[in-house]
């Protein structure tokens, strides 16, 4: 594998309903090389082959974050750089953040925190609740 681009493409279109619109974003990494996962321990960055099984971010604004943070912490060939090794931090959100990739309110967020529906958050700060982006981004592909 090697990365030879960091593109944002827009997705989106009408569910097989007809009626109702998707949108979602995902990261080109290359020809035929989109964005799957990553895995800062053992493997680095996992590609799909499609746009279909990339991973689908919520918006544009999460999808430049994410290449920031590849960048930052993996070399072209999707490892991670040596001297980051232990040092990844991976991409966070608070509750603001995980309410707008879920298309909720916060107090929707909050609710189903109180009702323990919702992922445990990996810290809670003065600030609220912070989860991993990958934990709110499971939890939205198991409600689907």
């Amino acid at each position: 594998m090697k990365i030879t681009e960091y593109t944002v493409i827009e997705e989106k279109g009408l569910l097989p309903d007809g009626k109702t619109p998707y949108q979602f974003f995902v990261v080109k990494l290359g020809d035929n090389m989109y964005f799957k996962d990553d895995d800062h321990s053992a493997d680095g960055v996992k590609i799909a082959e499609t746009i279909d099984g990339a991973r689908h971010i919520a918006s544009e604004k999460f999808a430049l974050e994410l290449i920031g943070y590849l960048q930052n912490f993996y070399d072209s060939e999707g490892k991670v750089y040596k001297d980051k090794i232990g040092l990844v931090i991976p991409p966070l959100v608070g509750l603001s953040e995980a309410a707008e990739m879920l298309g909720w309110q916060k107090q929707q967020v909050s609710e189903y925190m109180k009702r323990g529906k919702f992922p445990d958050p990996l810290q809670r700060l003065a600030s609220g609740p912070i989860w991993t982006y990958k934990q709110i981004e499971d939890y939205k592909d198991s409600r689907s």
